[in-house]
């Protein structure tokens, strides 16, 4: 479809963000405008192919439109190149301080833990990307850690931090690696520590992980915390007391890499209309 006629007013037409990540997928569809018209989640449940289609299908339906509607859509997130029907793939970094810039100008420092990932992101006054670093190689920092967590002590994910704010003691876990942590958690709690304990010092050893990563970019606020670890009000906490500032949460913390990829998809065809004019 030419890029034209959906800045020509002739009509509207949508354009979509598709943030494929390990635990879970989200699209957001918005208007020549950059306006919010739908958006959707699914787990991704180790199939990203259904967990796009059910996005899609489930944004097509909320905006009573066809797939022949939307001009461009973008993915980004861990899954970004498996999706079949997006027209390209953008890095999350783009997308993510695209997104986060969108809701909040004021934002200077980016922090996404995602399932497979963590990402930290310098942003400049114009939203711009001054500096970045990721953790993909290890576990430490990310949603597996907790999951780990979670699994060791037989709990759900949604009950960690919660768990983490009733701590009655501070114990101390050396190891950051996601296999050797385990064992020292479980050889801690055979020794009658308590769990609530546990947990919060795994939640703690995370923020100091982050918090190491995060000097190699430079804080700076405003910062935003997104990514389904936001959910995680432990950690929330953990990170305030490690970086020593408050972190500022979107409505949605999921949904900002979509937002972003969005954002992207019409900011590359507002530029292809500007080349074509001055074709």
């Amino acid at each position: 479809m030419g890029a034209g006629p959906f800045f020509a007013g002739r009509k509207m037409e949508f354009f979509a963000g598709i943030d494929a990540g390990s635990t879970s997928t989200e699209m957001v569809l918005m208007d020549s405008h950059a306006n919010i018209v739908a958006f959707s989640k699914a787990p991704t449940a180790g199939n990203i192919l259904d967990a796009a289609a059910s996005v899609l299908g489930q944004v097509l339906a909320s905006a009573g439109i066809g797939r022949d509607r939307i001009c461009r859509i973008v993915a980004t997130g861990y899954g970004r190149k498996t999706v079949p029907f997006a027209d390209c793939a953008v890095t999350e970094i783009t997308c993510y301080a695209l997104g986060a810039f969108h809701l909040d100008p004021a934002v200077r420092s980016v922090i996404d833990i995602g399932g497979q990932d963590s990402k930290f992101i310098a942003l400049g006054p114009d939203g711009r990307v001054k500096n970045f670093v990721m953790n993909d190689k290890c576990a430490a920092g990310t949603g597996r850690f907790l999951e780990m967590i979670a699994r060791t002590f037989a709990v759900s994910l949604d009950e960690l931090g919660p768990l983490a704010l009733t701590h009655k003691n501070k114990v101390k876990i050396s190891n950051i690696c996601a296999v050797f942590a385990e064992s020292e958690m479980i050889s801690l709690f055979s020794q009658g520590v308590l769990r609530e304990d546990i947990i919060n010092a795994a939640h703690q050893a995370i923020g100091e992980r982050i918090g190491s990563m995060m000097g190699r970019v430079g804080l700076e606020e405003k910062v935003f915390f997104c990514g389904g670890v936001a959910k995680n009000p432990g950690m929330v906490q953990k990170l305030e007391q490690v970086l020593g500032v408050g972190l500022a949460l979107p409505e949605d913390v999921e949904t900002v890499g979509a937002i972003g990829a969005a954002l992207h998809a019409i900011k590359t065809a507002r530029q292809e209309v500007g080349g074509h004019n001055q074709g």
